[in-house]
């Protein structure tokens, strides 16, 4: 699993960049529930709804405490950390060696249920992006409106927006604020 995983999931909380302040948890869409399942491939074939969506929102407002509070330049509460670390804790696994066709492979066999697997591969992932990346790269987008979060890829860091889209966005915002003032 990779960041863009634990994204997708924190940003289902979806704000409307243009200020409208229509909000929508995208959680509670059928479709896109079901694509996000699908984009990162993890077996939730037979997990009721019911139990999941309330499981991943849990997890999302968790993930985006600890990401509001590092690009805030805050130090991270010992709440949030010991919360990740249930997901993880809740996920015992079996290793297995087993042989393939290029020799031996190490394999970790799972003995929890479907969601609790779901619940730590996604907080596995986040925990492994902010420990082993860089944290000034990780960013929420500029636009008050947005919320949208996003790991900067720019060579010199300097991404302010999560798509060229609210970039604009603002520029225009601050031309017609210019303009008014005049």
């Amino acid at each position: 699993m990779n960041a863009d995983t634990w994204l997708d999931l924190l940003n289902s909380d979806w704000h409307d960049p243009l200020g409208s302040g229509r909000h929508e948890d995208r959680l509670e869409d059928p479709r896109w529930l079901e694509g996000f399942i699908s984009r990162s491939n993890l077996d939730l074939r037979g997990v009721p709804r019911r139990l999941l969506v309330p499981a991943l929102r849990r997890l999302r407002e968790t993930m985006r405490s600890i990401v509001d509070r590092i690009v805030a330049g805050k130090k991270s509460r010992t709440g949030d950390w010991s919360g990740l670390s249930a997901y993880l804790e809740n996920v015992p696994f079996i290793r297995k060696v087993r042989a393939n066709e290029t020799g031996l492979e190490l394999v970790e066999i799972s003995v929890s249920d479907k969601l609790e697997v779901c619940l730590a591969s996604l907080a596995r992932s986040f925990v492994e992006t902010i420990a082993q990346g860089d944290i000034s790269r990780l960013k929420v987008c500029r636009n008050k409106d947005c919320r949208w979060v996003y790991l900067d890829a720019s060579r010199n860091r300097s991404r302010r927006w999560c798509e060229t889209t609210c970039g604009n966005l603002m520029k225009v915002r601050r031309y017609r604020e210019r303009q008014r003032k005049k």
